[in-house]
């Protein structure tokens, strides 16, 4: 494989900028073409980086066809991502892609069973496993230091204006816009940290009146974990002030831990009779950034050594796409999901988890 590699943008929105960014910084990328349906994104890009007009699409397949890139970022709302990605690899690239891979579970599989078929590699774009933060409390809860998970909590309440310019519009008028660009994080997170899987899901998902989401902007569930570990959550983009609101307590066998904000203020308390929490001291990142910085650099040091399923890789994310599906799927019925009937009724390969 060339070095640096060939690699192809699509989608210059709120996030699509930052993934320009960290790509025209990657040494191991080489930026052939930027597509965008909009001629004020391509501008930006232009004026930005001093792209030529010549790396400025409007269409994707034109901007496959005519740069043949190794690698693929679609960076793109997720309503069209099925047809993006299936040309993608019918183009013969290499894909990272931002979650979630669709609204459609039975498209993420296919998107899944045919990057296998080509021999493709396929990863997604869940960044906030490498925040400093995620990975000193998995560090912590591996280490056993203050023993296992036993239970957890994990809230998130925010007032976010879905009208900011920093910020996506298409979540405004989504289906379920917190459980599919948000709470997916959350899952992906907890999965991570506690390094367990989800067997059973019940949820409730509403709107508040005041709401400036058209669909649910609010998620309530229970995640019953391997190794009888119940988790509750609670997210909420319609908090009613501007007062916002994140933590995750997760208690262990000899004491417990702390994260007050949402990607910072770890702390830890020992010992069953522990009064006392210490700071644990982490590293300054520049958030959504450098995240995703060292996402990219792994995954492409993982292609550039053969590796096909590189990290965070899409047939290991399926396990958190599908507990999303499955908490929609609970708030409809009001009845709890087994995953693992989930994940068959689905026809999910059994071979691939």
């Amino acid at each position: 494989m060339e070095n640096p590699v060939r690699t192809v943008l699509v989608g210059l929105g709120a996030r699509g900028k930052k993934w320009a960014r960290v790509l025209q910084d990657e040494e191991q990328c080489d930026v052939v073409g930027f597509v965008d349906l909009s001629e004020e994104n391509l501008e930006w890009v232009r004026t930005t980086y001093e792209t030529g007009p010549e790396k400025c699409y409007q269409n994707m397949e034109q901007a496959l066809d005519e740069t043949k890139p190794t690698l693929v970022v679609l960076a793109t709302p997720p309503m069209d991502r099925f047809r993006q990605v299936m040309s993608v690899f019918e183009h013969g690239s290499h894909l990272l892609s931002e979650k979630p891979l669709s609204l459609d579970f039975d498209e993420g599989v296919r998107m899944v069973k045919a990057a296998e078929d080509a021999k493709l590699a396929f990863a997604v774009g869940l960044n906030l496993r490498y925040q400093h933060c995620v990975l000193k409390a998995r560090d912590i809860l591996r280490s056993r230091v203050i023993g296992g998970p036993r239970f957890g909590g994990y809230t998130y309440w925010r007032n976010r204006d879905g009208y900011s310019p920093d910020l996506n519009r298409f979540p405004l008028s989504m289906r379920q816009p917190l459980l599919y660009e948000q709470t997916i994080h959350h899952i992906d997170e907890i999965r991570f940290v506690y390094d367990a899987e989800v067997e059973r899901v019940h949820s409730k998902c509403w709107n508040p009146p005041w709401s400036m989401y058209r669909d649910d902007s609010t998620v309530m569930a229970t995640f019953e974990m391997e190794g009888e570990l119940p988790v509750n959550y609670f997210g909420t983009w319609s908090g009613h002030t501007k007062i916002d609101q994140f933590l995750w307590r997760t208690d262990c066998d000899d004491g417990a831990l702390f994260q007050y904000e949402f990607f910072e203020d770890l702390r830890i308390v020992r010992g069953s009779e522990g009064d006392t929490m210490e700071q644990v001291p982490l590293p300054k990142q520049e958030l959504l950034v450098d995240d995703t910085r060292a996402m990219v650099s792994q995954y492409l040091t993982s292609l550039s050594d053969g590796d096909l399923a590189p990290e965070p890789n899409a047939k290991e994310h399926l396990k958190t796409f599908g507990i999303i599906a499955a908490c929609e799927e609970s708030n409809k019925t009001g009845q709890t999901v087994e995953m693992a009937e989930f994940f068959q009724k689905h026809n999910v390969p059994q071979d691939w988890f």
